[in-house]
């Protein structure tokens, strides 16, 4: 007969309580005017890195729950029905799917993920929201703002990803 034993799992309650803060506090970061600079027009999308760096180090359920966390809480401060909750989840259930089977967990791999998950993000949010609903898409607006908030995004990965692993490593149970 087989006894659960719920206190073993204290460190991953402990380190999934961080994780809500640290996603609340990079949202509000992320939306808060003022708080990070625009840099060429571009702004940074912090949510996304931290989703992507947390995905990395979680299986794919928990990856998933953190990513539509993040994207709640973006879609309540912007005009998006939905689409950064869906965007988000799943970039999350790939990029731990993609760390669980195919690739490394280091810091190259964490750049490579997080580049292809921000312009997978972009190409997404301009394709569903200008293209699809007639806004004027010049080049412009493209080299004006996405592709500075590209690069501006992927600056937080380093970050990000150490933070992550900190809490992780040091909140992780005897059987992960």
């Amino acid at each position: 007969m087989r006894i659960l034993h719920y206190d073993n799992n204290k460190p991953k309650y402990i380190r999934y309580a961080i994780y809500v803060v640290s996603i609340a506090i990079v949202v509000l970061l992320q939306n808060s005017r003022g708080a990070l600079p625009e840099i060429m027009g571009g702004r940074a999308m912090l949510a996304l890195p931290f989703v992507v760096s947390l995905a990395m180090h979680e299986r794919e359920v928990a990856a998933a729950v953190f990513g539509a966390l993040a994207g709640v809480l973006l879609d309540i401060s912007s005009v998006n029905d939905g689409f950064n909750t869906l965007v988000l989840m799943a970039i999350a259930v790939v990029c731990s799917l993609f760390i669980s089977r195919i690739m490394q967990n280091n810091i190259v791999t964490a750049l490579v993920l997080n580049v292809g998950a921000t312009i997978i993000y972009f190409l997404l949010y301009v394709v569903i929201n200008l293209i699809f609903t007639g806004a004027p898409l010049t080049t412009r607006v493209l080299g004006g703002f996405y592709l500075p908030s590209i690069v501006y995004t992927v600056i937080f990965v380093p970050l990000f990803y150490v933070i992550v692993k900190r809490i992780y490593v040091s909140h992780k149970t005897a059987d992960e």
